[in-house]
């Protein structure tokens, strides 16, 4: 009996070529066509440091959280999967391949000359390190030659490169279609036993502040010399269009998230810091079993109408990190004022049901005086 193989794009490229921009961007065409796919970005999978000292990339973190994830968009039933990350070499390759079994994989290089990667990293405020490293991976990556595809992104914009990539992948991903299936939504994994693991949840309405606040928690951990590890719910949810019977896909990212974790433990992370929207306390519950072996501590964000409205319009404009798939970037002035609405009613909802084990409030606070008060209160150090 011969296995049906499931579609893999994998899209390489030195940092500043724009992997993840582009992966997110055919990830979103692809399923508003109807065709159910996933999306992983590696750098978001494998946020768990600092890193070993025989591997300073952390690829192999990186390959085990694309493992760990896997498994909850396998059982989800995709018709293709892409992913955006940085391999240069045959070897690194075959090591991320293996976590992805039942998988055919293509491989689609991003290219940039060295001027336009230096434009696009200063634009980012990289400094002089990772724009040298950039320019190394560039050339690692002509000497080697590993993918089929290559696309030249200088002077192009995303529509035009993300135009090029299905240009130049033909009828990729096939015409296999589930239309008629009900995807199945994995359940929230078993949590491994974790009881000296410390974890504090950030979450709250859209544009509260949830991801720089989490990050800054995370940041500071580091700091004080912990190994520790960071997940973004939105990253480990990416899988559309959505199923009926997983609308909000909360158990998919539940269960990304409790294998996430896992591999992260097996790498020696003790502190978990979590970014996301936790929905109501019933969704929030199948997040925390999936992580129930660890000491943890949910902080909702609160800020009022006023506030979020205000934040929401500046992410819209480019404010804040930039991460795949923010849906609020590049939106109008009219439909961020409806995302700002409904963030208020979300905000709201949260407050009816007292989410979490604390409220910070947020209005007219700098996001360091936020980390203090929070660290104040879960006592990591």
């Amino acid at each position: 009996m011969t296995m049906e193989l499931i579609p893999l794009l994998w899209f390489c490229g030195a940092p500043g070529s724009g992997k993840s921009t582009v992966g997110w961007r055919v990830f979103d065409e692809l399923s508003s066509r109807g065709i159910r796919a996933a999306y992983v970005d590696c750098d978001q999978v494998g946020m768990c440091y600092p890193p070993p000292s025989d591997n300073p990339s952390n690829d192999r973190v990186k390959a085990r959280g694309l493992g760990a994830v896997w498994s909850g968009y396998r059982t989800a039933a995709p018709e293709c999967f892409i992913v955006s990350g940085s391999v240069t070499d045959a070897e690194t390759v075959s090591m991320y391949a293996n976590q992805v079994p039942e998988t055919s994989l293509t491989l689609c290089q991003l290219a940039a000359n060295p001027e336009r990667l230096r434009e696009r990293l200063v634009g980012r405020g990289a400094g002089a390190d990772l724009i040298e490293a950039a320019y190394q991976e560039t050339q690692e990556l002509e000497e080697n030659r590993i993918t089929e595809t290559r696309v030249d992104t200088n002077g192009r914009s995303i529509d035009d490169v993300v135009g090029l990539v299905f240009e130049r992948l033909g009828d990729w991903p096939g015409t296999r279609r589930h239309e008629h299936v009900r995807h199945e939504a994995p359940s929230p994994s078993a949590a491994r036993d974790s009881s000296d693991a410390r974890m504090v949840w950030v979450c709250g309405a859209t544009g509260v502040g949830k991801s720089t606040i989490a990050f800054q928690v995370f940041r500071r951990l580091l700091a004080g010399g912990n190994r520790a590890s960071y997940i973004d719910l939105a990253q480990i949810g990416w899988c559309r269009p959505l199923s009926e019977n997983d609308p909000d896909n909360h158990r998919l990212k539940a269960h990304n998230l409790g294998a996430l974790w896992d591999s992260h433990q097996v790498d020696g992370a003790r502190y978990l810091v979590v970014s996301g929207s936790s929905g109501g306390n019933e969704s929030a519950n199948q997040y925390l079993q999936s992580v129930s072996g660890c000491e943890a501590t949910v902080c909702r964000l609160h800020a009022d109408q006023e506030h979020l409205k205000a934040r929401i319009q500046l992410r819209g404009q480019g404010g804040g990190p930039g991460i795949p798939g923010d849906e609020l970037r590049d939106r109008s002035t009219q439909e961020l004022d409806r995302i700002a609405e409904q963030a208020t009613r979300e905000a709201e909802a949260l407050e009816r049901e007292q989410v979490g084990d604390l409220c910070v409030e947020t209005n007219d606070r700098t996001p360091e005086e936020i980390v203090r008060e929070i660290l104040k209160e879960i006592d990591f150090f």
